[in-house]
C-alpha cells in the first residue's frame, strides 16, 4: 500500500543535473553560436594610453583593405554613456562613455567601434585605424589617487574619491578605553581580473516589421540590461527583448550592464543590420571588470580574556577609472565595511571606508564581491591577535562567535540561525593531525607544514530594504517565477534567474515536483529571456536557491491547492484528504483511489466541465519573492594545510576543507559542486591570478602565460562538510551559497603560510615570490 511517506521528495536529494547532458554533449547554444543573416561584426579600437586627451582618429587607412567597413567614434554617438550613480551627497558624478569622447582613461578603454561583414576583416580593419593621442598624467595607484596634487580624472572633481562614507554602531571609544589590548594591522589584496570560461558578447538585431529589437547577451542580468539599454536609448521598453542564451560561467563578472551591450543595441538600429561583437581574451583580462585590489586598516580592542570588545576599520578600494552599474564604484568597499564585523560577537564598530578612481580598468562584482578581501583582513588580523595573546587559533574565534541566534551586530543586521561554533569544532576536529604534524615540523630546516583557518558568514538573499539603504541604482531585491502546468500533466517554469552553472533548470524542477507531485523530469524550466520570463533582477548574490527555489515553491504550491480540489471534486473526497505524488492524486487514508495528474491538468485547462462548480479553468499561478530585510546568512569554515620547501619557497596545498552551512540543502550534488568551484577560484585568488600593471597603468599581464591560473595540479582533493540550519526567512529553509567557497581560501591560506613559516603575512598573491621574500625576510 501506498502512503504519503512513501511519496517521492526530490528537494534534498542528489539528483543529476538535468542540463548536463545538453551542456556537455554539444547540445548548448552559446552567444558565438548565434549566426543571423546580413550581419555585421564589430571590433574595437581600445585605448593603448592610460590617461589621454584624443587629438584625432585617421581612418585613412581603411581604403587599403578594398573592403566596405563603418567606422563609429564617440562623436557619432552623442551622449550615450553608462550612468552609475549613488545617490548620496558624498558620490562624485561621472560617465562612462560607450565611446572615449575627447579623453581616455584606461587602458582597453573603446574608443571606435569598426564594422565590416567579415570578422577578420573588421580585426584587420581596426588595426588600421590610427588614434593621435596626448599623454595626460596617470594617476597610479591609491596613493596618488588620494593625493591632492594629482589631477581629477573627471571634469569637475574635487580629488580622485568617488566617495568616502561612514558606518558604525555601538560606543567605538568606550571599547577602546576597556581594552587590555590595542592591535591594529595594515592588509592588503591585490587586484585580479573574472575570467569565466567563456567571454562575453552581444548580438543585436531589429527588426523593421514590428519595430521589434532583440539582444543577445552573455549576461547574468537579463532584465536589468534591457532596462538600461531602453532608458539610454530611449526605446520602448516593451518592444526591447534581451536573451541570455546558454552562459558559459559568469561569477559576478557578467553581472553589470557593460557599455558593449548599449553600444552594439546602438548599433542596430543605426545600421539596419545586425551586429555582433565577442570578446577576444586579451579584452577580457584588459576591458571586462577587475577585482579585489583592497587595503584594510584594522585596530581591535581586545580583552585580556581575548574577547574582542570593538572595531575599527579603515577600508580603501581602488575601484579604477568608472563606477559601474548597477553596483556603482561604492560597492566593494560598501560591502567590505558592512560585512567586516564577520561571525563576531561584539557591539562596538566603526568603519570608514572609500572608492578611488585610478586609470584603471573599472572594478567590478566578482564572486564574493568584497567579502574575500574583508575576511581576509578580518581572519589575519584574528591570527594575529591569537598570536599576540597566546592563544590558539580556533580557541580565540571560538571564545568570539556568535552562539545565540537571532543575533544583532553593531550596525543593526539581524544573522538568522547558523552553526559558527559547530563549524569551527568540526574542523579542529578534522585538523587534529595536520597540527600535530604542523607543531612537529617547527624549526625543521628544509620543510615546513602549516594549517590556517578562517571562519565567515556570507549575507545572501538580499532584501529590497538593504538595496534602499544603499541607494545604489539596482532598487530591489526580489526574484519572481511563474509556474504552469500543461494539458499532459507536466508544468513549466519562467524564473527571472539566468543559470551560467548553477543548475537552476534541475533544482527549480525539483522544487516544483515536490509541490506538484510529479517527476522532475516532466518539469521544464526556462530562464534568461526577457519575453518569457517575469521580470526580475537577475542572477547574483547567492540568491537562486533561497528565493528562486522559494518563489518556484510558493507558486507551485498555489496550483498543488488547485490540484488538490479538482482531485478531490473527482474523487467524492476533501481537499484535505488529498496527497499528491508520484504523478498521481491519492486519498491520504485510500491510497487506491487515486487519479492521474495528467487528468486533472486536462480537466483545468481542457475538460472544464469536470471542475468542481465556480472554480476558473487555468493552472498558473505566479510569485515575486522579496528577500528578508537583512538576508539570510550562511556560514563556513575554511581550512587549509600548505607544505612548504624553504630552499625553493614551493607551496604544496596538502589539504582544504570545508565546514559550511547553508540551511536546508536543496541538492546537495550542486552544492557540493558550488563550494567545490568556488574554493577552486579562492585558491586561484590567493596564490596565482594577479593583474599587474607598471607605473604608467600600463597592463602587463594580458595573455594566460603572465595571468596564472589555478590548473588541476595545484588543487588538491576538496573536502566537503555540511551542517544544516535551515533559516526560518525563506519558504524552504534554504540560505544562499553561491559566493561562499570563494569568499575563505586566501584567508584560510594566508593563516596556513604564516603558521608554517612563523612570520606575518599581510598580502596576497602568495605565489612564489611573495613566499621566497617571506622565507628571507
Amino acid at each position: 500500500m501506498t502512503t504519503a511517506a512513501d511519496r517521492p521528495r526530490h528537494v534534498g536529494a542528489r539528483v543529476e543535473r538535468i542540463e548536463d547532458t545538453r551542456l556537455l554533449s554539444g547540445g548548448a547554444r552559446y552567444i558565438d553560436d548565434i549566426r543571423l543573416a546580413r550581419m555585421l561584426h564589430l571590433r574595437f579600437v581600445r585605448a593603448e594610453m592610460a590617461h589621454a586627451r584624443i587629438l584625432g582618429i585617421d581612418i585613412g587607412a581603411l581604403g587599403d583593405l578594398q573592403h566596405p567597413t563603418r567606422v563609429f567614434t564617440g562623436a557619432d554617438i552623442g551622449g550615450l554613456a553608462i550612468k552609475a550613480h549613488q545617490d548620496v551627497p558624498e558620490f562624485q558624478y561621472s560617465e562612462q562613455p560607450l565611446l572615449a569622447r575627447d579623453r581616455v582613461r584606461f587602458v582597453g578603454e573603446p574608443v571606435a567601434a569598426v564594422l565590416a561583414d567579415d570578422p577578420y576583416i573588421a580585426e584587420d580593419a581596426a588595426e588600421l585605424v590610427f588614434v593621435d593621442y596626448d599623454p595626460l598624467e596617470v594617476v597610479a595607484s591609491m596613493e596618488a589617487a588620494l593625493d591632492p596634487a594629482s589631477p581629477p580624472l573627471f571634469d569637475g572633481w574635487n580629488g580622485n574619491v568617488f566617495v568616502e562614507r561612514q558606518m558604525k554602531g555601538g560606543d567605538i571609544e568606550r571599547a577602546r578605553a576597556a581594552a587590555a589590548h590595542i592591535i591594529r594591522r595594515t592588509y592588503s589584496t591585490h587586484r585580479q581580473a573574472g575570467v569565466p570560461m567563456e567571454g562575453r558578447g552581444v548580438v543585436a538585431r531589429y527588426d523593421p516589421a514590428d519595430r521589434f529589437l532583440t539582444v543577445w547577451s552573455s549576461t547574468q542580468i537579463p532584465h536589468l540590461v534591457r532596462t538600461y539599454i531602453a532608458e539610454e536609448l530611449g526605446f520602448p521598453e516593451q518592444r526591447l527583448r534581451v536573451v541570455a542564451p546558454d552562459v558559459g560561467g559568469g561569477f559576478g563578472v557578467k553581472g553589470q550592464v557593460f557599455s558593449e551591450e548599449v553600444l552594439v543595441a546602438w548599433l542596430a538600429l543605426e545600421t539596419g543590420r545586425p551586429v555582433k561583437w565577442i570578446e577576444d581574451r586579451r579584452e577580457h583580462l584588459l576591458a571586462s571588470i577587475h577585482a579585489r585590489d583592497h587595503r584594510h586598516t584594522l585596530e581591535a580592542y581586545v580583552a585580556a580574556d581575548g574577547r574582542i570588545l570593538g572595531l575599527k576599520a579603515d577600508i580603501s578600494v581602488d575601484v579604477g577609472a568608472y563606477s559601474t552599474f548597477p553596483f556603482t564604484a561604492a560597492g566593494d568597499p560598501g560591502m567590505a565595511a558592512k560585512v567586516m564585523p564577520g561571525p563576531y560577537d561584539f557591539q562596538h564598530y566603526e568603519a570608514t571606508f572609500r572608492a578611488l578612481a585610478t586609470n584603471k580598468c573599472p572594478i567590478g562584482t566578482y564572486r564574493g564581491v568584497g567579502r574575500p578581501s574583508a575576511v581576509f583582513a578580518q581572519e589575519r588580523l584574528m591570527d594575529d591577535i591569537a598570536d599576540e595573546l597566546g592563544i590558539d587559533p580556533i580557541e580565540l574565534r571560538l571564545r568570539n562567535v556568535v552562539r545565540v541566534f537571532p543575533y544583532t551586530n553593531a550596525l543593526g543586521f539581524t544573522y538568522d540561525p547558523g552553526s559558527y561554533a559547530e563549524c569551527l569544532e568540526k574542523a579542529r576536529e578534522l585538523l587534529a593531525d595536520d597540527i600535530a604534524e604542523a607543531a612537529s615540523l617547527r624549526g625543521h630546516p628544509e620543510r615546513r607544514v602549516g594549517v590556517g583557518i578562517a571562519c565567515f558568514i556570507e549575507q545572501s538573499a538580499h532584501g529590497t530594504p538593504d538595496f534602499t539603504r544603499r541607494r545604489v541604482p539596482i532598487e530591489t531585491g526580489y526574484i519572481a517565477a511563474r509556474v504552469a502546468m500543461t494539458p499532459d500533466g507536466g508544468a513549466v517554469v519562467d524564473i527571472g534567474l539566468q543559470s551560467h552553472g548553477q543548475g537552476h533548470e534541475t533544482v527549480m524542477a525539483q522544487v516544483a515536483a515536490d509541490a506538484l507531485g510529479i517527476a522532475p523530469g516532466d518539469v521544464h524550466v526556462r530562464h534568461g529571456d526577457t519575453l518569457t520570463t517575469p521580470y526580475s533582477v537577475g542572477t547574483w548574490g547567492s540568491r537562486g536557491g533561497p528565493l528562486g527555489g522559494g518563489a518556484v515553491h510558493v507558486a507551485a504550491s498555489e496550483i498543488a491547492e488547485k490540484l488538490r480540489a479538482i482531485a478531490a471534486h473527482l474523487l467524492q473526497a476533501s481537499e484535505r484528504e488529498i496527497t499528491l505524488g508520484g504523478g498521481r492524486a491519492f486519498v491520504t487514508a485510500a491510497p487506491d483511489r487515486h487519479i492521474p495528474i495528467a487528468r486533472l491538468t486536462r480537466a483545468a485547462l481542457r475538460n472544464v466541465d469536470r471542475l468542481p462548480k465556480g472554480m476558473a479553468p487555468g493552472l498558473e499561478a505566479q510569485c515575486s519573492l522579496d528577500g528578508p530585510r537583512d538576508g539570510t546568512y550562511s556560514n563556513a569554515v575554511h581550512a587549509a594545510v600548505v607544505e612548504i620547501e624553504l630552499a625553493t619557497a614551493k607551496m604544496r596545498l596538502k589539504r582544504f576543507i570545508a565546514v559550511e552551512d547553508c540551511g536546508r540543502i536543496l541538492n546537495p550534488l550542486v552544492v557540493d559542486g558550488q563550494v567545490r568551484g568556488g574554493i577552486v577560484q579562492g585558491i586561484g585568488s590567493a596564490m596565482f591570478e594577479q593583474f599587474v600593471y607598471d607605473e604608467e597603468c600600463q597592463p602587463r599581464t594580458v595573455t594566460f602565460a603572465d595571468y596564472l591560473l589555478p590548473l588541476a595540479p595545484e588543487i588538491p582533493t576538496i573536502e566537503v562538510h555540511h551542517i544544516e540550519t535551515p533559516t526560518p526567512l525563506t519558504p524552504l529553509g534554504a540560505k544562499g551559497l553561491g559566493e561562499g567557497g570563494a569568499i575563505g581560501p586566501a584567508a584560510a591560506i594566508a593563516n596556513a603560510v604564516a603558521d608554517a613559516l612563523e612570520v606575518p603575512v599581510s598580502s596576497t598573491p602568495l605565489n612564489a615570490d611573495a613566499l621566497w621574500r617571506l622565507i628571507n625576510r
